[in-house]
């Protein structure tokens, strides 16, 4: 519910944020450049928890 409702606490001096596991963080890690490299040659791609969506198709690390 806190999630959903993040925008409210804009301007109030409050964040939040996701807490990660360990593995899940190591994931990233490797995913956040191959995410950014696809979406400067034009791809559409996102992050889902530790999975990388290019284009639709998921990309696990």
């Amino acid at each position: 519910m806190v999630r959903q409702k993040w925008k409210e606490l804009d301007g109030t001096g409050f964040r939040v944020f996701e807490h990660y596991p360990p593995e899940v963080i190591q994931k990233l890690r490797v995913l956040v450049p191959k995410m950014k490299e696809a979406r400067r040659l034009g791809k559409r791609a996102y992050l889902a928890s530790d999975t990388l969506f290019m284009d639709g198709t998921p990309v696990r690390a």
